[in-house]
């Protein structure tokens, strides 16, 4: 697994978000043969969206529909800027499919950190979007005592 993390401050200049990011999962670490990684570009200007997942393979099917784009080439969109998957998702996918074995608890063990990058997420999208969120407390009339 390779990982690249880039950080700017956001506009208002108060917290550290990630511009771009990248997790790649390889066969080896010699041959670096890969298999799928994980990007993130904040604002990507090339029109592909700004989370995606790119797999390293073959489709007989896609290689008839898009016979210039091999698999490895297309971009599939998770979950946009702030929904996107974190480490943790990925080292799920690793243990679950089998890829690598994980250690005992290792699901207690991602928890903390999944839920604190879910709810670092979650507060940024209520940051930027306050009328949804007076509207939200307005429908489901929480009591501010």
């Amino acid at each position: 697994m390779e990982l690249s993390f880039q950080l700017h401050m956001d506009p208002e200049g108060e917290y550290l978000t990630v511009y771009k990011s990248f997790i790649g999962v390889f066969r080896d670490k010699e041959t670096k043969v890969g298999l799928v990684h994980f990007d993130y570009e904040r604002d990507k200007a090339d029109g592909y969206p700004d989370a995606h997942l790119q797999v390293q393979g073959y489709s007989e099917f896609l290689a008839e529909l898009l016979p210039d784009r091999p698999l490895a080439k297309l971009h599939f969109p998770v979950g946009g800027k702030r929904f996107r998957p974190c480490l943790e998702d990925v080292i799920e996918f690793l243990i679950v499919e089998g890829l690598v074995e994980g250690v005992p608890e290792w699901r207690g063990a991602l928890a903390p950190g999944r839920e604190r990058f879910q709810r670092n997420q979650l507060r940024a999208a209520m940051r930027r979007n306050p009328d949804i969120v007076r509207e939200f407390v307005k429908e489901y009339r929480f009591d501010e005592t």
